[in-house]
């Protein structure tokens, strides 16, 4: 795959996760905190990939550097967002409402990947970079996924 396929792969996977705990209740609290615990490996593992494959190359790039530092600073911020919703107590009514804004701080972080890197990828890299840029992607959040 090249980087785009990989990178929404793993954005439609997290909009799967949020539009599955929307239905839930507060006696899924288990399935709640076994999803959120999946989830944010997952996701960390694509942020990892994405810091160590495409954002070091865009930082090279001075129409693309903004936008490399506005994601990774989104990375970071999420990060605490996630570790602070973990520590929660996930069998009440309210921790559903309490995931639901993280939805919309990642749906515009998605399209600012979507709509604003990916469709221009080819602008600033060869095919063969691009490609080479989703092999390493993939392969760096495999390495994270299997020892964390």
């Amino acid at each position: 795959l090249g980087l785009g396929e990989s990178i929404k792969r793993d954005h439609d996977e997290y909009r799967r996760f949020f539009a599955k705990m929307a239905k839930t209740k507060p006696e899924d609290g288990q399935v709640r905190e076994a999803s959120l615990k999946d989830f944010m490996r997952s996701l960390y593992a694509h942020h990892e990939a994405e810091e160590l494959t495409i954002f070091p190359k865009m930082m090279q790039i001075l129409e693309l550097r903004g936008l490399a530092f506005e994601l990774q600073v989104e990375h970071a911020n999420m990060k605490l967002l996630f570790e602070a919703l973990s520590k929660e107590r996930a069998d009440t009514e309210v921790w559903r409402y309490k995931l639901a804004p993280m939805y919309d701080i990642m749906h515009a972080h998605w399209l600012k990947e979507e709509e604003d890197l990916i469709p221009f990828g080819l602008d600033y890299f060869s095919e063969n970079e691009w490609s080479d840029f989703g092999k390493r992607f993939d392969g760096i959040a495999a390495e994270y996924l299997s020892t964390h």
